[in-house]
């Protein structure tokens, strides 16, 4: 079968960054976390399972440590750490009514592709399997990402015979790789190399089973493959305009896919621009956006790097952090922290790639990259790099999406409650016929009533929620706990 590169001349490209009007900062925080224990190494992936707990990968030095945590309060449930490994990625899988873990990655001095999949409810390995290919000791082998397709089975994409090893970057001089692997065993049914392109960076599937994965080649543009589930290439597409564009993820809605990395641009601090591509499962582009500056710094300094794109029924949620590495410049512009200090970014789009909200994160007032980002009801999770009480620690925020909760969350100043804790009842220092709509950590309203100056939580078990009041115009806020 002979497999051409098509290159598709498509328009709708925008070459100039979009920058947001306004970002907030650390708003909407309904927990957040910092895990110092143990040793600390760069987070690469995370998720939100079915049961609303989440799980995060990272990478000491020769080692791959998972953290499962709890989703309500953001607690630690159990950690592992696997010995002579990368850690890159993390899915869920879930065919025993368990969630289990499949992680991702590299093994061994040679770093071999590598997957095992772990208990869910203890963190135990079930099975942890090596799936070695021919190459010499300076070529290097990775499983970036999986999914489980709709078959069952385990769908990896990754890279044989890169020049690089121990980092989740993109590594060129390879090709792209992706496996079929049975979920019971680890048991490699097939895998599928691409010499037309150096990297395959993460894999979907459409609703009627074709596999698609986004890949590269060094100084060339962003290419898309499309494969049968026997691991029978399609074919492989240029994506036209997409050069100097460094991939990170790839995901899919409605049999769309949505593109996410990176663009290198001329500036003195080396700048990068948030890339996001929508694009049809023929490999035709619909829109090409690129986003910059939540902080409103120079835009010759700021690198913003996107790793994590997910799309759900609201939107398009883009995941990075933004920053200046270069020495001679730094500046402050409150109430963000100083340029130099990297900060988690959030961008929140349509389908058309417009703006609804842009959120800029950070733990302690110390470097917090965020690395990836999952989805919960009502908002999301991010996974962060962070330097707070160490260096390069796992930090986790949970964050309500008040563009979901049907109010603008213009924070009030005005409003005030007591008292905090309560058992029955909490007073509101507003006596104006005020909405108090009450949700649980998770995001789920769980009921709303009008007030005047005092609210009844005695139907409420004990814990933590949060509470919007609006008088109709303004929105606050605010936890409360329920003793």
């Amino acid at each position: 079968m002979n497999k051409l590169i098509v290159l598709l001349f498509i328009p709708i490209i925008n070459i100039a960054q979009i920058i947001p009007d306004n970002s907030d900062y650390n708003q909407n925080i309904i927990w957040e976390s910092v895990f110092t224990e143990g040793n600390a190494g760069k987070v690469n992936k995370g998720l939100v399972d079915s049961d609303g707990n989440l799980a995060v990968v990272f990478m000491p030095d020769n080692q791959s440590r998972i953290h499962k945590i709890d989703g309500q309060n953001g607690e630690l449930i159990w950690s592992i750490t696997i010995n002579n490994t990368v850690g890159f990625g993390i899915t869920e899988i879930n065919d025993n009514n368990r969630v289990d873990y499949i992680v991702s990655g590299g093994s061994g001095n040679t770093q071999e592709r590598w997957m095992a999949r772990l208990n869910g409810d203890n963190g135990s390995i079930i099975w942890n399997q090596d799936y070695n290919s021919s190459g010499s000791s300076s070529m290097f082998d990775g499983i970036r990402s999986t999914i489980v397709g709709n078959d069952g089975y385990i769908y990896g994409a990754g890279f044989i015979g890169g020049d690089e090893s121990d980092t989740i970057f993109i590594v060129y001089g390879g090709n792209s790789m992706t496996i079929k692997v049975n979920p019971s065993n680890g048991q490699e049914i097939w895998t599928a190399i691409n010499s037309q392109t150096e990297y395959a960076v993460s894999i979907v599937e459409s609703s009627n089973g074709d596999l698609y994965y986004g890949s590269t080649n060094y100084e060339g543009d962003l290419t898309l493959t499309k494969l049968n589930n026997s691991g029978n290439e399609l074919w492989t597409r240029n994506l036209y305009g997409t050069e100097g564009i460094i991939p990170a993820d790839l995901d899919i809605h409605n049999d769309i896919i949505y593109y996410g990395g990176h663009r290198e641009r001329e500036g003195n601090g080396e700048p990068f621009d948030y890339s996001s591509i929508k694009i049809d499962l023929e490999a035709n582009i619909l829109w090409a956006k690129h986003y910059a500056n939540p902080r409103g710094y120079d835009l010759e300094y700021i690198r913003n790097e996107l790793y994590g794109i997910k799309v759900s029924d609201d939107g398009v949620y883009l995941f990075g952090g933004t920053g200046d590495e270069n020495e001679s410049y730094s500046a402050t512009n409150p109430p963000f922290e100083s340029s130099d200090i990297w900060n988690g970014w959030v961008l929140f789009t349509d389908f058309n790639g417009n703006i609804i909200r842009s959120d800029v994160f950070c733990h302690e007032e110390v470097n917090t990259a965020t690395e990836y980002g999952d989805l919960t009801e009502n908002g999301f999770v991010i996974f962060n790099d962070t330097d707070a009480f160490g260096d390069t620690e796992v930090g986790v925020m949970k964050i309500i999406n008040p563009s979901l909760t049907n109010n603008n969350y213009n924070i009030s100043n005005l409003i005030d409650f007591f008292p905090n804790p309560s058992s029955q009842y909490i007073n509101v220092n507003i006596d104006s016929e005020l909405e108090v709509v009450v949700f649980d950590l998770i995001g789920k309203e769980l009921f709303r009533n009008k007030i005047n100056g005092r609210l009844d939580i005695s139907s409420l078990e004990k814990g933590t929620y949060i509470i919007n009041i609006t008088d109709g115009s303004n929105t606050s806020t605010h936890k409360i706990i329920k003793e």
